[in-house]
């Protein structure tokens, strides 16, 4: 059976303006879409930070390493932090029927300025193919060149695709796909519905530009680089699409037609 792999964003789960609040409404809606698409493929589950640990990611400065006396009292937190939205999560996997196994980065993760390079996904693999639902996340992981590193669930994506070779990676957002400009403050932004080698350079360049909340793991910019990364690497068919709409990602896991952006080769 393929492989899908989805990440919910942070800006989804969480109430973005107010410090460590998770909708919970939304997340036992996206988990219920989840539940009823596991069937076409196996899955393999992400999810940001959002209003957990963006903020003390961003005051510690976490993504730049051991680089002052506070570096690792703000890493310990924001590890902390991260992990408390993931039991959020796994508790409502849960009650909602889910039968899903955490799986922190930090746990294992080694990366190099933030690139992670080794990690043993055995037990991930192992898990998945037992039927249970693997569930990880952005989280501070041990760097072997700054000493601690924060690996986005993109990157953490990224590694685990190179050993699993998903058919299709699906970007859970609060946009419906990378636009021309901010369609949140511009109402003639454009969505671009496909981003692949012909438009690639010019996408990064002009349209993806970086989140205006704070995101320490590059918003919207970040994802687009690495997701195309991915496809040219594994053939992988990436997607952005609104999670916030109803049946989105219920659609998008599903392979049916769903408003949104693909990345591709």
């Amino acid at each position: 059976m393929d492989i899908t792999f989805v990440k919910i964003g942070g800006s989804v789960i969480t109430d973005i303006e107010k410090p460590n609040s998770a909708r919970i409404d939304v997340i036992d809606r996206i988990l219920s879409e989840i539940a009823r698409s596991r069937s076409s493929s196996r899955l393999l589950i992400g999810h940001g930070s959002g209003s957990f640990a963006h903020v003390p990611a961003h005051k510690y400065k976490v993504n730049q390493g051991l680089i002052d006396g506070n570096s690792m009292k703000g890493a310990a937190i924001t590890q902390n932090v991260a992990a408390r939205l993931h039991r959020i999560i796994l508790d409502r996997c849960n009650e909602n029927g889910i039968e899903a196994l955490s799986f922190a980065p930090s746990s294992s993760a080694v990366s190099n300025k933030g690139r992670i390079e080794t990690w043993n996904i055995a037990p991930i693999i192992e898990a998945m193919n037992r039927g249970f639902l693997p569930v990880t996340y952005g989280d501070v992981v041990m760097d072997s060149k700054q000493g601690v590193a924060i690996a986005s669930t993109e990157e953490v994506f990224r590694y685990l695709a190179m050993h699993l070779m998903p058919k299709r990676i699906i970007i859970g957002t609060d946009v419906d796909g990378v636009y021309t400009s901010d369609p949140k403050k511009d109402p003639d932004a454009k969505l671009i519905e496909a981003i692949n080698e012909s438009n690639i350079a010019h996408i990064i360049k002009e349209s993806a530009r970086g989140s205006t909340k704070i995101d320490v793991t590059g918003g919207m910019k970040g994802k687009v680089s690495n997701l195309y990364s991915i496809a040219m690497e594994t053939g992988a068919e990436c997607f952005i699409v609104n999670a916030n709409v109803t049946g989105n990602l219920y659609k998008a896991i599903s392979g049916k037609e769903c408003k949104g952006t693909k990345i591709s080769k």
